[in-house]
């Protein structure tokens, strides 16, 4: 039976552990915290944080979960390494429970999960119920000439302490229905920009008519240690409203997959919403096809319907 440790803050020695079992999870399970709960833990926390240890007879972790306020609410997850002899999924559920009582009733809950099986019954009991579905989709690099579209457009690379304010403009404004990507602020975005993955010139921004119009920000996952393929991510992509229907969204897209080959990604990857089919549509005239899907779980808000 294992012994679960439930905390607001982290000491050293705790935080030290986790980073150490995060890491063995990836290599064993590729299994890893959402960026939002990560940065959270490495740069915070926030208020509203709290993290579940579970540590086995001699102390050793070998399962976590935290719970970081987002914009609807509270982010949530767990996780539990394979090589764990007790009941994997029972743990996962003490895991959760322990971060989901600690936040308010009247607060929103969202559960995002991964591949594996014996996700629906912990929902279930946590009266969690399915929300967005999220894609991943991939695709070789470099882009075969076939595909570049002729209409590529000028871009830059963001400036660290002036363009902030202009993107989160635009940001916000294109998110603005979006629950994790929406209604960031400067907090949110320094914190972004002080993880070790953060490059200038892989923030690339198009400017038209004076402002600035759309942006692609890409990213570049570090090698394994077995030497697998790099990875690069088309992290956040979004044209202003004001600009919609210009093909834009398309040649930033190329735009960021061009920067990931000079930077030697060889395989790209994003995350879009299942439900924007425009999106999924045109990644898939590039070429990207589906990897996987993690699913949203989730509680609504008091006073808001599920």
């Amino acid at each position: 039976m294992v012994r679960l440790r439930t905390l607001r803050a982290l000491s050293f020695s705790d935080l030290d552990a986790i980073r150490g079992f995060l890491t063995e999870a990836h290599a064993l399970d590729c299994a890893q915290l959402s960026d939002h709960l990560h940065t959270d833990l490495e740069q915070g926390p926030r208020d509203g944080f709290v993290a579940a240890l579970a540590e086995d007879e001699s102390g050793v972790l070998v399962g976590y979960a935290q719970a970081s306020v987002g914009n609807d609410g509270f982010v949530v997850d767990s996780i539990v390494s394979s090589s764990y002899g007790g009941d994997i999924d029972a743990t996962r559920l003490r895991l959760l429970r322990a971060v989901v009582d600690e936040v308010p009733a009247d607060d929103g809950v969202t559960w995002w999960t991964h591949r594996g099986e014996g996700v629906e019954p912990v929902a279930v009991a946590l009266a969690l119920v399915p929300g967005r579905a999220l894609l991943q989709m991939r695709r070789p690099l470099p882009l075969p000439p076939a595909i570049v579209p002729a209409n590529t457009v000028e871009v830059r690379p963001f400036v660290v302490g002036t363009d902030e304010g202009a993107w989160l403009a635009v940001n916000n404004a294109a998110f603005e229905w979006h629950g994790e990507q929406g209604g960031w602020d400067l907090i949110t975005l320094h914190q972004r920009e002080r993880e070790p993955w953060f490059r200038a010139e892989g923030f690339l921004l198009h400017e038209r008519e004076g402002r600035l119009a759309a942006f692609c920000w890409t990213k570049v996952h570090p090698r394994s240690a077995t030497g697998d393929t790099l990875v690069g991510e088309i992290y956040v992509i979004a044209v202003h409203p004001d600009f919609h229907g210009r093909g834009l969204g398309r040649a930033l897209t190329v735009a960021g997959l061009d920067y990931l080959t000079t930077a030697g990604a060889e395989e790209a990857m994003l995350y879009v919403d299942a439900a924007n089919t425009g999106a999924v549509g045109l990644y898939a005239s590039l070429g990207f096809e589906v990897s996987h899907t993690d699913q949203a779980y989730v509680r609504s808000p008091k006073g808001t319907p599920s």
